[in-house]
């Protein structure tokens, strides 16, 4: 093919006007206005509010149970990773929770839940986990589980 067969296939006016589509569209396509490493909080109870830091994970599990809820099994789980006190998973028809406990006594610790609340999730291993806090405790894997508004419900009313 030669060069003016070439020009004429490639820069047709038609062709002329796509690297022009292309950049608008690119333009635009950047314009989201929701930032995925913004916080995610998830609702602004306020956890203050609830005093349960002189109850253990495992009145929290039968507070569960209480609430109408089919508490499976609770297993401890390392609190480190969340730099908790307390930790345990609570299995719940099949699908598990994380509860963790903060000694609200402890000013750094009282620090973590602020800052949780704030961004209203968490990171563990390197994974974000919205998060519900009530009090001393902290709820994660609730977000995706089927009973979500039940545990919310029990957290929130454990006094």
């Amino acid at each position: 093919m030669s060069l003016t067969a070439l020009k004429k296939r490639f820069f047709h006016p038609a062709w002329a006007i796509l690297p022009l589509l292309v950049l608008v569209l690119c333009l635009f396509s950047g314009c989201q206005s929701d930032d995925p490493l913004k916080p995610t909080r998830i609702d602004d109870f306020e956890y203050t509010s609830v005093v349960n830091n002189h109850l253990t994970m495992m009145d929290f599990a039968y507070h569960l149970q209480d609430s109408g809820l089919k508490v499976v099994q609770v297993q401890p789980i390392r609190a480190d990773v969340l730099r908790a006190t307390g930790a345990c998973a609570i299995l719940i028809d099949n699908d598990e929770i994380g509860v963790y406990y903060f000694n609200t006594d402890v000013e750094q610790q009282r620090k973590i839940l602020a800052q949780y609340h704030e961004d209203g999730f968490a990171y563990i291993l390197g994974f974000r986990f919205p998060v519900f806090i009530s009090g001393s405790y902290v709820v994660t894997g609730a977000e995706k589980h089927p009973k979500k508004k039940e545990i919310v419900k029990a957290l929130r009313s454990f006094k």
